[in-house]
């Protein structure tokens, strides 16, 4: 699914993981047909994340998720009313009033449809996804922001608190909002799905993404430097279509200067 776009924002990111999809199953029946073995392990929804970007493709319904908070993000069970309400973001500590418990939940876009199960797994393996995810560092999901920017513009729905990053962050709010969103991540994905201190998520719903990888190749040559460009040349075949879209001697500060130039120019006539 997708294989080319996948494989060009692997090679200009310099992804490290893979970038996987999100497929939500609703019926038990349509989720005994996919022929995706099970869950090895029980885990969260930001363990599952990992396997995932590790390459492994599989399925899980809501036994083999020990988080309850990430089964509600998905659809998976339903919470306690006086969850939503915010009730047990000021009892644990999390927030201070439960009015703001209130506002934390509601922003979670907790799926309000009953999922029976979800598929997860490198994008490229899946027949269909939900959801697109990609974790990296800073610079790496600077870079995919300036190329939902070139095709979008400011993004409106950004949404994270450091809680529930992998189930409300990455997959419940774009799902929701049908729009980008980043996550700082939180404990549970530092500790269980081994995202390292300085590695952020960024997530997509799927319809987005070609058009969100088109932006990152189109902004790739104003935006790297040399030796980046040089990496992805060296990587890549002559007649790859990345290959002829890299100019080495270009970037967006000599754009800006002759525009500049231009301008001043056509003023004074």
């Amino acid at each position: 699914m997708k294989n080319e776009n996948v494989r060009q924002a692997s090679v200009v990111l310099n992804l490290t993981k893979k970038i996987i999809g999100v497929k939500f199953i609703d019926f038990k029946e349509d989720y005994d047909l996919i022929d995706v073995a099970s869950a090895k392990n029980v885990g969260s929804i930001c363990f599952h994340a990992r396997q995932a970007m590790d390459g492994n493709l599989f399925k899980f319904i809501a036994p083999q998720v020990v988080c309850d908070y990430g089964r509600y993000a998905l659809g998976l069970t339903k919470p306690d009313t006086t969850i939503v309400e915010g009730r047990s973001f000021e009892y644990c500590g999390l927030s201070e009033t439960t009015a703001i418990g209130k506002n934390i939940v509601a922003s979670m876009k907790y799926i309000d449809h009953t999922s029976y199960g979800i598929v997860m797994g490198p994008l490229e393996e899946m027949e269909s996804a939900d959801i697109v995810i990609i974790a990296d560092y800073a610079e790496t999901i600077m870079r995919i922001m300036q190329g939902y920017a070139y095709k979008y513009g400011n993004p409106k729905q950004l949404s994270f608190f450091g809680n529930q990053a992998m189930c409300a962050d990455l997959i419940s709010k774009p799902h929701s909002n049908n729009d980008i969103n980043i996550s700082l991540m939180c404990r549970g994905a530092r500790a269980y799905g081994r995202f390292e201190k300085g590695e952020l998520g960024v997530s997509v719903p799927i319809a987005m993404f070609d058009n969100l990888v088109e932006g990152i190749v189109k902004t790739f040559t104003p935006v790297a430097n040399t030796r980046e460009k040089q990496r992805v040349i060296d990587s890549i075949s002559e007649d790859d279509v990345l290959h002829e879209s890299i100019d080495l001697t270009y970037n967006y500060g000599i754009g800006l200067k002759e525009y500049d130039k231009r301008v001043v120019v056509l003023r004074n006539k």
